[in-house]
């Protein structure tokens, strides 16, 4: 940094990155920022230092626009101001915290709030408003109004309704109907600690409550498999305490059309812990209405995709795909922005949706692809199977030229001549697999899947096979290969172990936790067909060698977000260290630390090795490296932010790492764990954690070779 910058930077507290130490920035910084803040702002520096002036000013937006609502404080805004300045950064316009509505969800005081949103539905509204004045357990009525022709407020006023219960949020300027967002805003105008999510077209009995109690780690919903004959819809109706509403943030954003909003908000609460239980059905009735009004879709069919959209089953598989695909919906995703436009007192606010300011959204190749997957599933279930042997150009075709009965007759049909002309119209040339492949079903966390990857692709290269990656997002990696790896070979995200012997494939399964598991079988080398494997480990056949394992993993290309992380921090060090303290009986209650995971055998393992891997133990020996004077210089990547604390404090500038908001498994975070087990693998000596798939990752993937020790067994 020249000589005048570097004045400007630490007058406002910046350190330079000639490695000029700024008390006074460390002062500020623990002023002002918890441990949330305080990474943010590590973030933006390293961003800014490091040259990449774009994604700084994004970060320093998103600062602002995160922290707007719980409120920016003046040292804030002008450190940040200066950051701005001294690194010639885009200006970034800060919003007025004045006029937003509160991007969170919560309430504590005692009592229930009824949410409901509507869009011109008024009919149904007014005949089911009447039942829900009528329990006398609900107190507050929550009503989005999404921008209906005839505003919901006029309607109230016409039929001369005026209750306290009922507050209307009207929304302006919404060109169609979209659930989640409206919904959203709803539940960050309750009041109370307990919320109905209701629709407009659900009637609730005045007995409802004495017929449905709600747990204290439960909530209560309907479900469209019990319903009675044309009750279906009252799926999307639960009750629930607002502290677990605000625990999964919420609708998913991502989703913006009809379908799958309500099945994914289950899972997600089943996520955290709780149990559902059905509605007791005598205390609730849906209204009914055409499909159209619930997909928005009323168009004469003139082809199979007209008539697919037409279908609510579409929709609801479409979402399910885009609710697969994009990052999983939580407490760190930050719900749509609003802008207050006028208020009167707590019964009637008038808002705007800033659209501009959308932190979320699906891009244009996620949602085609789920198109396309929700056709094929939909029209396999007619057809059968065969669906699926055609290309997709081809298949998309055939769904604009003709109507979804021909389609569906003509696959049914084997070597059916009218598809063969389709595919002849078409002049594309046919594709034949020679190769047999070698499905890989990765398992577990982000360290467990790339070895086994690893093992498999060793295996299938030096057997001329076809490495077919099965990468499934779940709770122990919730994001996609394709969020770790520029990748051109192919990759499904949909296991399928239970059918591959079916498909033809010989199965391994080595997760022993599971029915039928072999753990460590030895694969037949002689067998010429498709082989699937599901794993977490190593694979047991002779071709799956350290050196040919590690030379895949090296040339894999991280995406560019992870290039970039690794970027950020500083290197050579002397050093490397690999904290993994999150395991054992304190930790079963997160799902991928859960005790179906793994044998009881292999818990003991978990608790006996994460207690011999406390951040303790490697402080020890580091002190000991400084003596001798082989640790001036530490990477540090641990799995907890009190570990990160404490090297801060016991080593201050000697430490280097990558901050981060949050220790989780999304795809962001993921990205991390990649960048710190690459940064690992940079130092000549590695202290890892024993028993940790991650620590073997960052010997896979070190450029040269390491000295390694391991917790628990050289200290």
């Amino acid at each position: 940094m020249p000589s005048a910058l570097v004045e400007i930077a630490a007058g406002a507290g910046i350190p330079s990155s000639q490695g000029v130490r700024n008390t006074r920035f460390d002062n500020m910084k623990n002023d002002i920022y918890g441990t949330t803040r305080n990474s943010r702002l590590n973030r933006i520096l390293q961003l800014a230092r490091s040259g990449q002036t774009v994604s700084a000013s994004r970060e320093i937006s998103r600062f602002y626009e995160d922290f707007t609502i719980s409120g920016l404080r003046s040292s804030e805004i002008r450190l940040l101001a200066k950051i701005t300045e001294t690194f010639r950064l885009k200006e970034v316009s800060r919003p007025n915290s004045g006029n937003r509505v509160d991007c969170r969800i919560g309430a504590e005081e005692s009592g229930v709030s009824l949410v409901t949103c509507v869009r011109n539905r008024t009919k149904n509204l007014m005949q089911c408003l009447e039942t829900w004045l009528a329990v006398k357990e609900i107190d507050q009525i929550v009503i989005v109004d999404w921008t209906s022709d005839i505003l919901i407020r006029k309607e109230l006023a016409d039929a001369g309704i005026d209750d306290a219960k009922i507050e209307v949020v009207e929304v302006l300027d919404e060109p169609r109907w979209i659930l989640s967002p409206a919904f959203n805003l709803g539940f960050r105008h309750v009041r109370f600690d307990k919320v109905l999510k209701v629709d407009a077209d659900i009637q609730i009995h005045p007995d409802f409550f004495s017929k449905n109690i709600l747990g204290e780690a439960d909530f209560i919903a309907g479900n469209w498999e019990a319903a009675a004959k044309g009750q279906e819809h009252i799926n999307g109706f639960f009750y629930l305490k607002t502290s677990h509403l605000a625990a999964i943030n919420g609708f998913n954003e991502y989703i913006t059309t009809y379908g799958w909003d309500d099945d994914d908000i289950y899972r997600r609460l089943s996520g955290i812990g709780l149990k559902r239980k059905l509605v007791s059905l005598e205390s609730i009735h849906h209204l009914d209405h055409d499909n159209a009004s619930r997909t928005g879709n009323s168009t004469a069919s003139i082809n199979a995709w007209d008539e697919l959209e037409s279908d609510p089953m579409f929709h609801i598989r479409r979402n399910r795909f885009i609710s697969n695909c994009c990052p999983v919906w939580n407490e760190g995703r930050q719900l749509a922005p609003f802008e207050l436009v006028l208020e009167n007192g707590a019964r009637y606010r008038q808002v705007r949706r800033l659209v501009n300011e959308a932190p979320h959204y699906v891009t244009s190749d996620i949602k085609s692809d789920s198109r396309y997957y929700a056709a094929l599933e939909l029209i396999s279930w007619r057809s059968g199977t065969q669906a699926y042997h055609v290309p997709r150009a081809r298949f998309e075709c055939l769904l604009e030229k003709h109507c979804l009965e021909d389609l569906c007759h003509d696959l049914i049909i084997e070597n059916c001549e009218l598809v063969t002309d389709y595919f002849a119209e078409l002049n594309a040339p046919q594709t034949v697999r020679l190769k047999a492949r070698l499905f890989i079903d990765a398992q577990h966390g982000l360290g467990n899947r790339l070895r086994a990857i690893a093992s498999a692709a060793a295996i299938a290269k030096e057997t001329d096979r076809e490495l077919v990656i099965v990468w499934q997002p779940d709770a122990h990696c919730e994001g996609r290969f394709g969020d770790l790896y520029r990748y051109q070979g192919a990759v499904i995200e949909e296991s399928f172990v239970s059918d591959a012997s079916r498909d033809g494939c010989k199965v391994y399964n080595y997760m022993e936790v599971e029915p039928d598991a072999d753990k460590g079988r030895v694969l037949d080398m002689e067998w010429t067909g498709d082989i699937y494997a599901r794993s977490a480990y190593v694979l047991n056949a002779p071709p799956s060698r350290w050196e040919t394992e590690n030379h895949f993993l090296n040339g894999l290309r991280p995406v560019e977000e992870v290039q970039a992380l690794v970027g950020s921090v500083r290197k050579p060090n002397d050093v490397s260290v690999h904290v993994r303290m999150v395991g054992g009986a304190e930790y079963e209650h997160l799902e991928y630390e859960a005790l179906d995971n793994w044998t009881k055998e292999g818990h003991e393992e978990i608790k006996y090795w994460r207690e011999k891997s406390h951040f303790s133990h490697f402080i020890k020996r580091l002190d000991m490296l400084i003596a001798e004077g082989g640790a001036e210089r530490i990477f540090l990547a641990a799995d907890k932010q009190e570990t990160y604390d404490v090297f801060l404090e016991t080593f201050g500038s000697r430490v280097a790492y990558l901050p981060r908001e949050l220790y989780d498994r999304s795809a962001e975070q993921l990205q991390y764990a990649l960048a710190d087990a690459m940064l690992l693998g940079t130092a000549p000596l590695l202290l890892g954690s024993g028993w940790s798939s991650f620590s073997e990752l960052a010997m896979r993937l070190s450029p040269s070779p390491m000295k390694i020790e391991m917790s628990g067994k050289d200290f």
